[in-house]
């Protein structure tokens, strides 16, 4: 039997809207993030969910949980679906850094490239994501559940599929795992 699994980013928070670099420290949702998470959930209503999974960050957790209460499932943290690090880029405003500049305009498309400082590689995040779904999967009976996750690291496992582009907050994409294997269907957005 196949799963489906709706991986999701949440919704904006204080440092998206200023443009700071949140990686793996965090911000709360703005007002404007929650009316996002609120979308989220009632776009999710037909999606059938079991189960609603998040990060341990507090943006997610708060997007999983606005989307939880309103779909009446469970929310359980897997602290492996959090952002990227970014090292010493983290909670710095990103037109102050030039190094950072320079990194994203190849994070992708070089996945060993590690930020300055610190940090993970997107290899090294599709590696940690990889290892939480299968933790994930042997677990959790649902076969259909949604991850409330961060922009960066899904974007790192979307361009492992080939299919690259920014991840507006609270948008997404949808999985499949089958025969102990994750694959791509389709964005949702």
């Amino acid at each position: 039997m196949e799963k489906h699994i709706y991986l999701c980013r949440h919704g904006q928070t204080e440092w998206n809207r200023d443009k700071r670099l949140q990686g793996q420290l965090d911000s709360p949702l703005t007002e404007q993030g929650r009316a996002q998470a609120a979308q989220l959930a009632e776009k999710a209503k037909d999606w059938a969910l079991e189960l609603v999974v998040s990060s341990h960050l507090g943006r997610a957790k708060d997007t999983a949980g606005i989307c939880a209460n309103t779909l009446g499932t469970e929310h359980k943290i897997y602290e492996g679906f959090c952002e990227r690090n970014f090292g010493e880029w983290q909670g710095q405003h990103t037109a102050n850094l030039a190094a950072y500049q320079a990194f994203k305009a190849h994070r992708y498309t070089r996945p060993d490239l590690m930020p300055e400082n610190g940090g993970e590689s997107a290899n090294m995040v599709v590696a940690r994501f990889t290892k939480e779904f299968e933790k994930l999967v042997s677990s959790e009976s649902a076969e259909s559940l949604m991850i409330v996750s961060h922009g960066d690291a899904m974007a790192c496992i979307a361009h492992s599929f080939g299919e690259g582009r920014t991840i507006d907050n609270c948008g997404g994409m949808l999985l499949g795992w089958k025969n102990g294997k994750l694959h791509w269907q389709r964005w949702i957005d």
